[in-house]
């Protein structure tokens, strides 16, 4: 049960840093462990193998994104600079279901991704519980009191209520 709680896991390997390759497009080869019980006449064996994973690269989701699209510059992911639909559509495919941890407002919180908006963060409206209409960037800026680096930006979309979230 330890291993599990410490490093990734699916259902019957766990995966170690220890070792970790490379591969491009923002992933990488972890090493790790396969276990199982096995029964055999009269007798229960463990089988313990070696296994490999692939995990997404640890990091900033801006520059997971980039990588995975081949591309530097983090303006290109904005509507604004006419960032293709077909390719928001791929990276949103790549990153479905990922788990990310966010740190605004001064709290950490783990959130799991279900896709991306359409436009930025500028462009994306949303209505407050004081029934105000303000953009993602306007809150961050207003209320977080943080200013965007890339107010133009795709956000991510997570599953509590709607929220974007930018990238």
């Amino acid at each position: 049960m330890d291993p599990n709680q410490k490093y990734p896991f699916n259902v019957r390997s766990f995966f170690t840093p220890e070792g970790r390759r490379l591969i491009g497009g923002g992933l990488e080869l972890w090493r790790g462990y396969f276990q199982s019980l096995r029964p055999s006449q009269g007798r229960m064996y463990i089988n313990l193998d070696i296994a490999t994973g692939v995990m997404y690269k640890s990091g900033r989701l801006l520059d997971l994104c980039l990588e995975f699209l081949g591309q530097r510059d983090p303006k290109l992911l904005s509507p604004v600079q006419r960032f293709p639909d077909r390719e928001r559509l791929r990276l949103q495919r790549f990153i479905s279901g990922m788990r990310v941890t966010t740190a605004h407002g001064g709290r950490s919180r783990t959130l799991v991704i279900k896709k991306l908006s359409s436009q930025g963060a500028s462009q994306s409206m949303f209505t407050t519980r004081e029934g105000q209409t303000q953009s993602v960037a306007n809150y961050f800026k207003t209320v977080l009191n943080r200013s965007l680096q890339f107010p133009d930006v795709i956000c991510i979309e997570v599953y509590i209520r709607i929220s974007f979230i930018p990238t």
